[in-house]
């Protein structure tokens, strides 16, 4: 067609390594593969997530509305209740990225995009997955919640946005989650929500280091310091992830207000102890 014939040069490969391994290397696979991978299969067995996912998220909108954050009776709960209804609420709220991401990946894989038959006969399609749906519920870090999240706009973002700008490495991350909230729109709950993540993942990091000698030393207290990390992110993303959802900025800071800014307290605090005590050796790449 003439749009994929207008597309071709941009998609073409180039001697530059960032470019052979860019997202569009395997769209530029697709256009020119000359055999057909017979995935329709493949693809059904993929969606059939979507049978779980999608009846939670149709449950939720009747049993848990989050549409009720924002009325004045729920602000006037107690911090418990707030906190259970959001963790309840915004989990199966998940479910609709969790489908959709589902349905659209084994769409690619039924139009052979981003598949690859191995040798042994199987059908590789990394390449196309945008959701670890598992490790976004386990991991106990954010950092790496954040990475099993929307995967292949993460690769794209990485290779045109993070690798390409002059900007020092300590600041890029903040400016690669600007971008996203741009990409959003110009509401305030988008960028609340998107600068929201790296003081969380920077205060992690700060704890960790912190507490990471401790923990070598004591096996318990490193099994405690994950289950609370966890329950902590979960409480985090709950907060952050609410601006996201209701955007207007008077009705995000009176929510924020009613759960006595908990996270902007917790970074605060760790900011000042981080920069209060000695950090500790950084763990051995080799070993991490």
């Amino acid at each position: 067609s003439t749009s994929s014939r207008r597309c071709r040069p941009l998609l073409a490969p180039s001697p530059s390594r960032r470019a052979t391994s860019s997202p569009t290397r395997t769209y530029y696979n697709m256009l020119h593969s000359k055999t057909l991978i017979r995935s329709s299969k493949l693809a059904l067995w993929h969606m059939r997530w979507m049978l779980v996912l999608l009846p939670i998220h149709i449950a939720q909108n009747a049993l848990i509305p989050l549409d009720y954050v924002m009325e004045p009776e729920f602000v006037e709960r107690s911090f418990l209740y707030k906190y259970l209804y959001m963790f309840a609420g915004f989990w199966t709220f998940k479910c609709k990225f969790y489908g959709g991401w589902v349905m659209a990946e084994g769409i690619c894989i039924a139009c052979n995009l981003g598949t690859e038959e191995k040798e042994d006969g199987s059908v590789d399609y990394s390449s196309i997955v945008n959701i670890d749906i598992y490790n976004t519920e386990i991991q106990w870090e954010l950092a790496n919640c954040v990475r099993a999240w929307n995967k292949s706009v993460q690769r794209w973002m990485k290779c045109y946005v993070y690798d390409t700008t002059t900007l020092p490495k300590s600041i890029r991350t903040d400016f690669v989650f600007g971008i996203s909230a741009f990409w959003h729109g110009v509401r305030p709950g988008y960028y609340l929500t998107f600068f929201s993540a790296p003081p969380m993942m920077k205060l992690q990091q700060k704890v960790g280091n912190l507490s990471r000698s401790y923990r070598t030393a004591h096996p318990k207290a490193e099994m405690v310091y994950r289950v609370v990390n966890w329950w902590f992110v979960r409480l985090m993303s709950c907060m952050f992830f609410l601006p996201f959802y209701i955007l207007n900025l008077n009705t995000i800071l009176n929510v924020w207000s009613s759960m006595y800014w908990v996270p902007w307290i917790a970074i605060s605090v760790v900011i000042v102890l981080s920069i209060a005590l000695p950090t500790g050796p950084r763990p051995d790449k080799k070993s991490s």
